[in-house]
């Protein structure tokens, strides 16, 4: 499990890396060289609140074999330079939700565990559902009744790498 960032500001003012987008991409394809499955994660909203490499680590994944895409949400702590950033909008996440199961339809997507608290973790997790998640670490209260009702039969289990 790996992040991929997409864009040389973010791999610099935020992980405070001297390495570029190609990097990662090359990352990857050791990895895959090595027999090793790769589970990319890519953080919506890393650069300070802003969805800026998304696409990119996007497109760099999709280059890629891999046995899953996870995607996250940047969560503002205190105590951190990004405690005071708001979250990305709302609309910008069902955008990119979509195109992620647009751009990789066969591989399984999941929406990780980290992503803010209360209402802004129930309208992402609808989201997710919306654009075709296959899986949701764990879901907002209402989420199962909300796939329910979407024609949809959750399952639950304990680990993401089962089987």
């Amino acid at each position: 499990m790996v992040d991929i960032i997409g864009h040389q500001d973010t791999i610099r003012e935020v992980y405070h890396l001297d390495a570029g987008p190609e990097d990662y991409g090359a990352m990857l394809a050791e990895l895959a060289r090595h027999g090793v499955p790769a589970v990319p994660h890519i953080v919506l909203g890393l650069h300070f609140g802003r969805l800026l490499s998304e696409w990119r680590a996007l497109e760099i994944i999709a280059a890629h074999p891999l046995k899953l895409l996870v995607l996250v949400l940047l969560m503002p702590l205190s105590g951190t330079p990004m405690a005071a950033v708001a979250p990305p909008p709302l609309e910008q996440v069902g955008e990119f939700f979509r195109l992620a199961r647009r751009r990789l339809p066969a591989i399984p997507i999941m929406l990780g565990c980290a992503r803010p608290m209360g209402s802004y973790k129930q309208a992402v997790d609808r989201l997710a559902i919306d654009a075709g998640f296959n899986g949701i670490a764990y879901p907002a209260q209402d989420i199962v009744e909300y796939a329910r009702e979407k024609r949809l039969r959750p399952e639950f289990h304990n680990t993401l790498l089962e089987g």
